[in-house]
């Protein structure tokens, strides 16, 4: 984040405590609460957002290495990635294509030199080839380079991007990340997370929308009731500012330590000091950015009312050598604590919906980030 962007969301922030202000959109907002069960609203997110957008399914700390590989299954479609002895990184989706069944079974590993299925033992190389056929040589003729794994577009940012669609054999699987993340780029390249250990990553499953996951994150006026002894104790009340960047958001959340800029020059001012930096990575991830580390939270679709939260953390190498497992490990568990305090309500919620209470969810000025995540969502699916 540049310094000038910094300054500016810190004024911003401080200007709303000296005048009890908070960063208002236009007005009030509103989405149908059809939209959180409806099976068929659900299944056009899923064959959309989840096939053809640019999802988050690892990180390049997993995958330094030649033969490093990933399995990730949260989108309803089952991927592997994998670095080749080349040094390319390489997604396809995890299926023989013999008879469909699973690859590697493995979550994740390392020193790879082929994937086997353990059905009939066919093999595939790191770039996806099929190198081994049992008893080739009375199989029957098929042409090799047209049966290799299904590839998928694929690039990384210190995050692993995959689009969760097959391509065809003569399609290009690079993706264009840069001009999907538009004025986020030269933010996340200023984070540099191409260096950062992944410490932890907890998949949590709960009993609410994906989407209704994602909300919980997008505002701070639930802290003072819901989060009164885990993380309210660290911000101020309901000072936060929000930016809308094309289809994703940035906003910041002011720590109570936010005061003390007012005696500082604005050039040591430093936002990750006195705020937590949010990036909302449309359709379906969040990064929170601490003063040392940064936590990934990815909600997925698995029914109209189950989701799975995939909770991640990764910590610069320098942060994680200087500071003891119990520091990491106490971080964690606060952010994991206010976790269970969100689904455990949001489950709720997502009962009430059917009740015929609410047609719709009614998000205040100041939760403008709802309003405009809804929008964003609403136009993608049509």
């Amino acid at each position: 984040m540049q310094h000038a962007d910094q300054v500016a969301y810190l004024e911003r922030m401080l200007r709303m405590v000296r005048t009890n202000t908070r960063d208002d959109g236009p007005g009030v907002m509103h989405t149908p609460v059809e939209g959180y069960y409806d099976p068929v609203r659900y299944q056009r997110e899923v064959d959309l957002l989840f096939r053809k957008y640019p999802i988050v399914v690892g990180f390049s700390s997993q995958l330094r290495r030649a033969g490093d590989f990933v399995v990730h299954n949260e989108t309803g479609q089952p991927i592997l990635v994998a670095r080749g002895t080349d040094g390319v990184l390489r997604a396809f989706l995890n299926v023989c294509r013999h008879r469909g069944a699973t690859v590697e079974q493995k979550p994740c590993g390392a020193n790879k030199r082929a994937f086997v299925c353990a059905y009939h033992g066919w093999s595939y190389d790191l770039t996806g080839r099929l190198v081994g056929i049992t008893d080739g040589a009375t199989f029957g003729d098929i042409d090799r380079s047209k049966y290799g794994l299904r590839r998928l577009k694929l690039e990384k940012y210190g995050l692993v991007w995959v689009v969760p669609t097959a391509l065809e054999d003569d399609e290009e699987a690079s993706l264009d990340i840069e001009g999907y993340l538009g004025a986020l780029n030269a933010d996340l390249s200023g984070w540099d997370m191409q260096g950062w250990q992944l410490h932890s990553s907890e998949p949590l499953r709960p009993r609410m929308n994906w989407k209704l996951v994602i909300d919980t994150f997008l505002e701070l006026y639930h802290f003072r009731y819901l989060h009164p002894g885990t993380v309210y104790p660290l911000f101020l009340d309901n000072i936060a500012t929000y930016e809308r960047l094309g289809n994703h958001m940035r906003w910041a959340a002011a720590k109570r330590t936010l005061a003390e800029l007012e005696s500082q020059p604005k050039e040591s001012w430093r936002i990750r000091d006195h705020a937590i930096v949010f990036y909302s990575l449309f359709p379906n991830t969040v990064l929170t950015y601490t003063q040392d580390h940064c936590g990934v939270f990815s909600s997925f679709p698995v029914s109209p009312d189950e989701a799975v939260l995939r909770f991640s953390v990764l910590v610069p190498p320098e942060e994680k050598a200087a500071k003891p497992e119990k520091y990491w490990k106490a971080n964690v568990d606060l952010f994991a604590n206010a976790l269970v305090e969100d689904l455990g309500i949001g489950e709720t919620i997502q009962k009430n919906f059917r009740s015929g209470a609410n047609r719709q969810q009614t998000f205040g000025k100041f939760e403008k980030a709802l309003g405009w995540y809804h929008q964003e969502v609403a136009d993608a699916v049509g």
